[in-house]
């Protein structure tokens, strides 16, 4: 399966909301682009191992999950602190920037004016803007990307 980014994969409810913002990120001109939604259990497991477990193994469960092979130097970097993920069932969805020029490819260090304006809008339209409240209440410093239903 690998990594799915297709928003019909999500809850209805989560579906629609996500729809709704899509449409208001292109009223506003904000061109963002979808990163994930629904994500299996194989895909948060490989996820899960990366930092963790030899490049081998990460790379075996990458295998089984469908995703690209990944080298050393970003297996010494946690993907995610998760072993079971909100994505998984299709409850969270992940939504970056766009590169201006560059369509489909995300633009992390977007400054954070930017994702601020992202999050706001998302609000807006009944997300839950995770990188607030979810990213502080879990000790993450940063999941920017990380949209949810309140």
């Amino acid at each position: 399966m690998g990594v799915n980014r297709n928003i019909a994969a999500l809850k209805p409810e989560l579906a629609k909301a996500t729809s709704v913002f899509l449409s208001r990120c292109k009223e506003e001109k904000l061109s963002v682009v979808v990163i994930e939604t629904d994500r299996s259990q194989n895909v948060q497991d490989a996820y899960y191992a990366q930092g963790r477990q030899s490049l081998a193994e990460v790379n075996r469960l990458r295998q089984i999950a469908e995703l690209y092979l990944i080298d050393e130097a970003t297996n010494k970097r946690k993907a995610t602190d998760a072993r079971v993920s909100n994505h998984t069932g299709g409850n969270a969805v992940d939504i970056a920037p766009e590169i201006e020029g560059k369509p489909g490819f995300p633009w992390w260090n977007a400054p954070q004016e930017v994702w601020e304006r992202m999050g706001a809008l998302a609000e807006e339209c009944g997300l839950d803007w995770c990188a607030g409240g979810y990213g502080k209440t879990w000790g993450k410093d940063w999941d920017n990307p990380h949209f949810e239903l309140p």
